[in-house]
């Protein structure tokens, strides 16, 4: 919980400074030596330096970059914050009700910078500013709409979801101030701009921080933003290797999981992966955990189940072990006939062998080295994979076309973890849309399905064998001690709560 500044207790300090000192002498008496006061009032400066780009706007509703996207937190605050185990933190939001189609959020008494107070319009209009913007829109995808009920807001979702209100983690801004890529909205942030590239204390916040300065740094080329951290031109720095290598950053540094989850897919259009227990058989093949440390050198989580595994509603549930069952593999292969060799090595039923190409994007440095460590785990369990390494355009279009066995890809989900790429989406290419583990899914979204009965589906069915959740690194200078205890797209947020030495 953020910490709040009991301005009561500032102003009894003053206060009683002021008793204090109309006791004193007017003058010293003669031998005395004159008082020296030290003039508490004066705040000491305790500066941060942080990247953006000035190509891009610090709108949060039209930026694109993730750089000025990430700042936008520190002069706007969410209804929510989401932590990093995807578990809701009230900030603007008082409360909530959550009635299966309806979210009713009740709002705190919050004051904007410009010392006018929030109101249900301001939080209406910042949504619907934020559902048509590149870095809300999709998050928002279930949310319907928002209207003023009385003092508080109603948000209608258009499909019931347990984890909708993760979806309310949008900045609210002043009603009419976002009109301008040219003029910073007026948010209730911790900080406001009060220079071109410098942010101070909003005077009107309720939260203490220990920094109080922000300076903003214009990388002029960002494919040298590493190097300007390491050489001191900033403090701080989030890489998510989006780019598919790792790059070694000389500073002090945290790998963050992302909410991006690299996949196994199979084409159920194939006679023999048709079968779940086939499926079933590839997703014990695969030691998980060894792909995660060698073809992503680490920087990786490995998951043995469709979700993040840091998601609070994960605590306590029995998942198979990320490692595989080698063991459960062969008992399954055997029960489904496959007990013979081919010439090639390659188990076979006598009329169908085991044999598959798996599609990779070879611009992907770490996908392309997860496919064909994949491929050694199945080829050892009897299979005969065939990794097939092409550039983007063919990776997609052979997708598309449904030109596949098997194919490693990736997807970022939503904060409310939301599954529905793989029915209807982008992902479901090659997927059995008709499998009975969509409509457990559904029906664990609206509530009356256990995490432990809809995770009991998926591995009857397997629609798809999820290998890891890839990570990003948080590079710093080491006299800042950063908070890592809220989700990664907000990694400046809770900077309220970071430490540091200077």
């Amino acid at each position: 919980m953020k910490k709040r500044i009991l301005s009561i207790f500032c102003i009894f300090t003053a206060a009683v400074l002021m008793l204090c000192s109309c006791g004193t002498k007017d003058s010293p008496e003669e031998g005395e030596t004159a008082p020296v006061y030290e003039d508490r009032a004066e705040q000491k400066i305790v500066k941060i330096t942080l990247p953006y780009s000035s190509a891009d706007t610090l709108n949060p509703f039209t930026a694109t970059g993730s750089e000025n996207l990430a700042l936008c937190y520190l002069y706007c605050q969410p209804l929510f914050d989401i932590k990093s185990d995807y578990s809701v933190e009230p900030v603007i939001a008082e409360a909530y009700e959550y009635d299966g189609r309806n979210i009713n959020v009740t709002l705190r008494s919050v004051t904007f910078s410009d010392s006018s107070l929030l109101t249900p319009r301001d939080v209406v209009y910042s949504f619907e500013l934020a559902k048509q913007s590149p870095a809300f829109s999709q998050r928002l995808k279930n949310v319907e709409d928002a209207y003023m009920k009385g003092e508080r807001v109603v948000f209608t979702l258009t499909e019931p979801d347990v984890l909708g209100v993760n979806a309310l983690c949008f900045p609210v801004v002043k009603f009419g101030s976002a009109w301008s890529d040219d003029i910073l909205p007026i948010g209730s942030g911790v900080f406001v701009l009060t220079e071109p590239e410098k942010m101070t204390l909003n005077p009107n916040s309720q939260i203490a921080s220990e920094i109080n300065t922000v300076e903003l740094y214009n990388v002029r080329k960002l494919e040298y933003i590493t190097n300007e951290l390491e050489i001191g031109n900033f403090n701080f720095l989030f890489d998510d290797f989006s780019e598919g290598a790792y790059k070694r950053i000389v500073a002090a540094n945290k790998a963050i999981t992302l909410n991006n989850l690299v996949f196994l897919e199979l084409n159920c259009n194939n006679k023999v992966l048709a079968s779940s227990a086939m499926r079933t058989a590839v997703y014990y093949a695969v030691d998980k955990d060894e792909v995660s440390a060698t073809a992503y050198q680490g920087y990786s989580k490995a998951t043995s189940v469709p979700f993040n595994p840091d998601l609070y509603l994960l605590e306590g549930v029995e998942t198979p072990d990320v490692k595989g069952d080698r063991s459960k593999c062969a008992t399954i292969l055997s029960k489904l006939g496959y007990n013979y060799k081919n010439t090639k090595g390659v188990l076979t039923n006598s009329s169908d062998s085991l044999e598959f190409r798996l599609l990779v994007n070879n611009n992907n440095a770490f996908r392309t080295a997860a496919a064909y460590k994949i491929a050694s785990e199945l080829n050892a369990q009897g299979f005969g994979i065939n990794v097939e390494a092409v550039d983007f355009a063919t990776y997609t279009q052979k997708i598309a076309s449904g030109d596949f066995d098997m194919y490693l890809g990736e997807v970022k989900l939503t904060e409310n973890m939301d599954l529905s790429v793989f029915s209807s989406g982008s992902a479901s290419t090659g997927i059995d849309k008709s499998s009975s583990f969509f409509g457990v899914y559904n029906s664990f979204k609206q509530g009356a399905t256990s995490m432990d009965a809809m995770l009991d589906s998926f591995y009857d069915t397997m629609p798809f064998v999820p290998v890891c959740y890839r990570m990003g690194l948080a590079a710093y200078s080491g006299e800042y001690k950063p908070d890592f205890s809220y989700a990664p797209f907000n990694i400046y947020g809770n900077i309220e709560n970071w430490e540091a030495s200077k």
